[in-house]
């Protein structure tokens, strides 16, 4: 959060309490997109690792196996001694893993950002207890909303 935004909320009469929990708030938010982001980005990277993997295949081993009458498992050792298409399995398999991975602390911090998100709605009375603040949180809602994607209006 900006000085700008904490220097609005102190002249609101926002308590110090309520500017932790809003900035705590953010922090979570923010991790949790950074998680997603990530998430997406070795998705795509396993996605194009298998669509060139399927392509080398299809166009450059295929057609030189086409007139051999081979087995199932000589094609596949036939496929496993080529270092272009080990060198993709070992990264395809990296990148599975390290989406898995984020994943997992995408849905960590997703779980930690939603129940401080409802912790705060539910002690809303208690973090907003001044008549001033209390007027004015409609306007940090929708700076929440706007700015970092955090909606406090309803669980």
């Amino acid at each position: 959060m900006d000085g700008m935004k904490i220097w609005k909320f102190k002249q609101l009469q926002v308590s110090e309490v309520t500017i932790e929990v809003i900035k705590s708030l953010v922090e979570k938010r923010q991790k949790e997109q950074r998680f997603e982001q990530l998430v997406l980005k070795w998705a795509l990277t396993l996605f194009v690792i298998l669509f060139f993997a399927l392509l080398y295949i299809y166009f450059y081993k295929l057609p030189a196996v086409e007139n051999l009458y081979v087995s199932t498992q000589s094609f596949s050792a036939y496929l496993l001694q080529d270092r272009i298409l080990a060198v993709l399995l070992i990264v395809g398999i990296l990148s599975f893993v390290q989406m898995i991975l984020y994943k997992k602390k995408h849905t960590k911090s997703e779980s930690e950002y939603e129940e401080l998100r409802i912790a705060t709605i539910e002690r809303g009375e208690e973090l907003w207890e001044k008549p001033l603040p209390w007027q004015h949180r409609h306007e940090v809602f929708e700076w929440l909303k706007v700015e970092y994607d955090v909606n406090l209006y309803h669980k």
